[in-house]
């Protein structure tokens, strides 16, 4: 198997590149539609002599899909339930599996961040978008986030994985790229000492508070 980690400074978001070099047939998980990092990832494509066969997005914030398909014409975009999907997208389905190649991915709905955000089980990764944030929790900026539905689906869905599986989030805010499920159990502050009641009371506030915030204000982490 082939797995790529790609990091975009300028948002800390982070992407994926698996393949499956005996079938040729790769997958992107979070692309973003800059047809820059679209020409990075053509252009290692065609090095690895791979095609493209799936664009696996685990969240989407309206516009985001926007031109999102026109770098990538050949494939299907693979969205949970994005608000504006049209041609080109189909929802991803909690517990269904998608196939490239010789390979299969897992769909796990984990609700929370997004109504439908969802995550990508494959071998021993975990790509959970901002359903998990490494040692941290996902921002509150949007008001788009339901901390009770988040809080279930780390705690009931993802945290029940075990302990060796690779987690890779959606951004990376704190110079960590990569976590394990045992870790994030053990470790993250945020669901390791609140009670479901007290984690929605702390998301609320600090939802309430950077709504708050003028829209130039960069964003903060929901603290604990």
């Amino acid at each position: 198997m082939y797995f790529r980690q790609f990091f975009d400074p300028c948002s800390a978001a982070m992407s994926y590149l698996i393949a499956d070099p005996s079938s040729g047939q790769a997958v992107l998980i979070d692309p973003n539609p800059d047809p820059c990092q679209a020409l990075v990832f053509k252009a290692l494509l065609a090095e690895r002599r791979l095609e493209l066969a799936l664009v696996l997005l685990t969240h989407a914030h309206g516009p985001a899909l926007d031109g999102l398909a026109d770098p990538y014409p050949s494939t299907v975009v693979v969205a949970g339930a994005a608000p504006n999907a049209g041609d080109g997208f189909r929802q991803a389905i909690d517990g269904e599996v998608l196939h490239f190649g010789n390979e299969a991915i897992r769909v796990i709905a984990t609700p929370g961040h997004t109504p439908a955000s969802v995550s990508y089980l494959w071998h021993d990764r975990l790509f959970c978008g901002d359903a998990l944030e490494l040692g941290g929790c996902t921002r509150a900026e949007t008001g788009e986030g339901d901390p009770g539905r988040l809080y279930d689906s780390v705690v009931t869905r993802l945290f029940v994985l075990s302990d060796e599986v690779l987690v890779f989030p959606g951004h990376d805010f704190h110079g960590r790229t990569v976590s394990t499920i045992g870790e994030e159990r053990r470790r993250n502050p945020y669901f390791l000492a609140r009670s479901r009641d007290a984690f929605v009371a702390a998301f609320r506030a600090r939802q309430q508070e950077a709504l708050a915030r003028p829209a130039f204000v960069g964003a903060a982490p929901l603290h604990h």
